[in-house]
This record gives C-alpha cells, sequence and structure tokens, in this order.
C-alpha cells in the first residue's frame, strides 16, 4: 500500500478531481446561468493547479524544467501556497457571496475575504524564505476561517428561510458539507507538520491517506449534487 501511495498518489488525485470536472461539465447545460457554473470553473482551476502544481515530478523527465530546478522555485510550496491556499479561498468567497441572499451576510464575507487577502499577501512577502521552502501555516489557518465563515453563513441562511425544506435538492447544500468537511479535517493537519518532517515517512503516509480519503468524500459529494440537485434561482 505504501509502495502503491509513492508511485501513484499524484495521479490518484488528478483522477479524483478530473471525475469531478466531467461531472460538472456534463451539468453545465443543466446549471446554466446560476452560480454553479462559477463553481465548475473553480473545480477546472483545481485541476489546472494541481497538474501545474506537479512540476518537481516531471525534472528527470523534461530538460526544459532544469533551470527551475536550480531556482528558488525548485519546491512547489510556493505555487501551492499562493494558488491554493489563497486565490482559490478568494474564489469560494466570491461563490459564496453569489448564492447567499442577505446583503448583510454578503458584506461580512466580502470585508473579511478582503482583510485575508491584504494579511496573507503581505505574510508571504514578508516570509520568502518560508515561503519557498514551506506551506505558511498563518495563511493556511486564516484560509480555513474564510471557508468556515463561507459554511456558517449559508447554513445560517439555510435555516431563516424555506430554502431548508429542500436542502437535499440543492447543489449549494452538497458542496458546503464537502468543503466544510474537507478544511475542518485537513486544517489539523498543519499543526502536526510543524512536528515532523519529510524522514518521518509513517506520518507521511498517514497524511497521504486522510488526503485520499477526504478528498474523494469531498468530490464525491460533488459529483452526487451534480447528479439529484435542481437549478435554483438565487432572489
Amino acid at each position: 500500500m505504501d509502495f502503491f501511495l509513492i508511485n501513484n498518489y499524484s495521479l490518484i488525485i488528478k483522477l479524483i478531481i478530473i471525475t469531478a470536472v466531467i461531472a460538472g461539465i456534463l451539468s453545465y447545460k443543466k446549471f446554466k446561468n446560476t452560480p454553479v457554473t462559477f463553481f465548475i470553473k473553480i473545480l477546472i482551476g483545481l485541476l489546472i493547479i494541481e497538474y501545474v502544481g506537479s512540476y518537481p515530478l516531471y525534472y528527470n523527465t523534461f530538460n526544459f524544467l532544469k533551470p527551475i530546478y536550480n531556482s528558488i522555485f525548485r519546491k512547489n510550496y510556493w505555487w501551492f501556497t499562493i494558488a491554493y491556499d489563497i486565490v482559490v479561498i478568494i474564489l469560494f468567497s466570491i461563490f459564496y457571496q453569489k448564492i447567499l441572499v442577505s446583503l448583510k451576510f454578503k458584506r461580512i464575507l466580502k470585508y473579511a475575504t478582503w482583510v485575508f487577502a491584504v494579511v496573507s499577501f503581505c505574510y508571504a512577502a514578508l516570509n520568502l524564505d518560508a515561503l519557498f521552502n514551506q506551506l505558511l501555516p498563518v495563511v493556511q489557518i486564516f484560509g480555513a476561517l474564510i471557508i468556515l465563515l463561507c459554511c456558517i453563513l449559508y447554513f445560517l441562511e439555510l435555516l431563516l428561510n424555506n430554502r431548508i425544506i429542500y436542502f437535499f435538492k440543492s447543489i449549494y447544500f452538497y458542496i458546503t458539507i464537502g468543503i466544510f468537511l474537507w478544511w475542518i479535517i485537513i486544517t489539523p493537519l498543519v499543526f502536526f507538520d510543524l512536528y515532523f518532517n519529510n524522514s518521518d515517512w509513517n506520518f507521511i503516509f498517514l497524511q497521504w491517506q486522510i488526503y485520499l480519503f477526504v478528498n474523494f468524500f469531498m468530490y464525491t459529494l460533488f459529483i452526487i449534487g451534480f447528479i439529484v440537485s435542481e437549478p435554483e434561482k438565487i432572489t
């Protein structure tokens, strides 16, 4: 199992995302003119991020990557910090601003996201050595708080109107459950990363297994949402 993970971990993650992207593209017409189309674009973006972030795997395959291997961009921490831990969080916030009805909730999320974006980019700029050699726990935890805020505001709004009666037909419910559980489970791993290093393979394998399980669960929820949900008009 460990040998299988070493050789196929990145491929498995990509296949999971590709399956969700295909489900989203096939559902695009169904959800046309709704915020779901923006979410499908986020999924495509996640797939691109995953592929671009895999460049360290190909140093021995493609000669044109040698200049990158000999530069500060050798490791892909910087890419995933900027693209995933910051930009994706901002995109999810924009998505939730599109589906929330309450203007008050929209403003809260908008201002919180602005603070997150400014603080995160400034923190990364002031910690360039860390940016290129590790993930940034401060940015990851702050990003998780923005995601949790998105989910909490959505659930509050769901409870305050009659949409809760039809929650099982709402793709937004499946999306929210998926990302809520993903960030709730994955974020604590940030703290463990501070105490374990790359020589502790037992922890690395455990971490990979958790990531695989949580990613599979989250993207499966997305796929179920695409299949069973009905388009909603946000009023």
